[in-house]
């Protein structure tokens, strides 16, 4: 599966106003929520599980994948991009503040691995970044997506 079709437009969002780390999470997953691919039970498992386990999602400085247990309330496989207006800090001390999000939610855990490891491929790449933080819409951070799932397939 393409990691450009998890991403519906109005999953990116960019300059997202949160108060604190739980605040993150429930904005950065709202979109998802709203377009029924998931639940807020969800959200809620997203939120209760780095209360528990600590910030488990939190992947490397200033960027974190909010996700949880498929079973806990995922109806269709999403993903989202969402760039906080002032980045917040989710309790790791090495990879805090973090200014972006990316929520995902799968159907099941092994459906969507090819997807998962071109994001790996998106999350080291600081090009990747630049344009989410020159974008005014969603339009530009999607193109890049494509172009970069373009060059995976070519390689």
């Amino acid at each position: 599966m393409q990691l450009s079709s998890l991403i519906d437009p109005a999953f990116v969002q960019l300059g997202v106003v949160a108060l604190d780390w739980r605040d993150a999470v429930r904005a950065c997953c709202a979109p998802m929520v709203l377009a029924g691919a998931f639940e807020g039970a969800y959200v809620d498992d997203i939120i209760s599980g780095a209360e528990e386990h600590g910030p488990y999602f939190v992947l490397t400085r200033g960027v974190a994948m909010p996700h949880g247990l498929p079973e806990t309330g995922v109806n269709a496989p999403a993903l989202g991009i969402c760039r906080l207006e002032e980045p917040v800090d989710f309790g790791n001390d090495a990879c805090d503040p973090v200014r972006y999000l990316l929520p995902f939610g799968s159907t099941d855990a092994e459906a969507h691995l090819d997807a998962l490891a071109a994001l790996v491929d998106l999350i080291g790449d600081s090009a990747f970044f630049a344009t989410i933080d020159s974008a005014c819409d969603p339009q530009p951070v999607l193109a890049y997506v494509r172009a970069a799932e373009k060059e995976r397939e070519e390689a």
